[in-house]
C-alpha cells in the first residue's frame, strides 16, 4: 500500500478520532461526530450538521480509518500517525503555555498550526527541552517518544521535577501532575500555581520550599509531582 497523503484535514481528523478513543467514544458515527471534539477540525461545521465526509472517505481509502457501515475507527497505521500528530500538538501546548506563557486562545490557535509543520527531530528536541512532560495543559496524556526512553539527553531539560533542583535554587512552577486531587487543591490554596516563584530549601525528610516570605513543608511525593521551570 502506498504511503498515505497527510493533508491538514486528515491530520486534524486523526487527532479527533484519537481523542474520541481516549474518551471512550469510539467507534464513531461518521455522520454525527462528537460536538465537544469538533474544535479539532480545521474548518467550521455547517449549521445543518454536515460532516467532512470527503476527508473520511479519503482516509478509508488510504487505510487510516476502518469503516463498518456508518461507524469509523482508527486502523493500526492510523493510530501510529494519529499518535504523532497528538504528540506534536500537546507538546506545542506545553511549550506555549508553560514556558512562553501565552494566553489560552493563542496557545490553542498556534498549536493547531504548528502541529502540521514539526518534524520528528524538532519534536524530540522540544520534548527533551521541556523535560518530557507527561500531560498537556488540559491534563491529557502526551504520547511518549523515543527521546523519552533515552537516559542521556542531548538537551538539558528546562522543566524538571522540583526534587531535581539544587538546595537554594530558584524556579517557577510550570505545572503540577498528580492524581491526588485533594492534595492538588491544598497546593493551589497555598499559592502553588503556574508562574509562582519558589526556592528549594530542603529535600529530606520533607521537601521544604520558600514561597515569598513563607516556608512550606511538602511530602516527598510532591517533589516529583510539582514540575518547575528553572530561572
Amino acid at each position: 500500500m502506498p504511503s498515505p497523503i497527510l493533508s491538514e484535514p486528515i491530520e486534524e481528523m486523526l487527532e479527533l478520532v484519537w481523542t474520541a478513543q481516549e474518551d471512550g467514544l469510539t467507534p464513531l458515527d461518521r455522520d454525527h461526530l462528537p460536538q465537544q471534539l469538533l474544535c479539532f477540525l480545521p474548518h467550521p461545521i455547517e449549521a445543518d450538521g454536515h460532516q467532512p465526509q470527503e476527508t473520511i472517505d479519503a482516509m478509508i481509502r488510504q487505510g487510516l480509518l476502518s469503516g463498518a457501515g456508518r461507524t469509523i475507527e482508527l486502523t493500526d497505521p492510523g493510530k501510529a500517525l494519529a499518535r504523532e500528530v497528538v504528540r506534536r500538538h500537546r507538546l506545542t501546548e506545553v511549550l506555549l503555555r508553560n514556558v512562553l506563557q501565552v494566553s489560552e486562545e493563542a496557545m490553542e490557535s498556534t498549536a493547531c498550526q504548528v502541529e502540521h509543520i514539526l518534524n520528528a527531530e524538532v519534536t524530540g528536541a522540544v520534548c527533551a527541552f521541556l523535560g518530557h512532560p507527561p500531560t498537556c495543559p488540559h491534563g491529557r496524556g502526551i504520547p511518549r517518544g523515543r527521546c523519552c526512553e533515552v537516559t542521556l539527553k542531548a538537551v538539558e531539560p528546562l522543566i524538571v521535577p522540583l526534587a531535581q533542583l539544587k538546595i537554594g535554587e530558584e524556579a517557577r512552577v510550570a505545572f503540577i501532575h498528580t492524581k491526588r486531587h485533594q492534595y492538588l487543591k491544598r497546593l493551589s490554596a497555598l499559592g502553588m500555581a503556574p508562574g509562582r516563584r519558589i526556592r528549594l530549601r530542603q529535600k529530606q525528610p520533607a521537601v521544604v520550599i520558600q514561597v515569598g516570605e513563607t516556608e512550606l513543608a511538602l511530602d516527598p511525593q510532591a517533589g516529583q509531582e510539582i514540575l518547575v521551570r528553572r530561572i
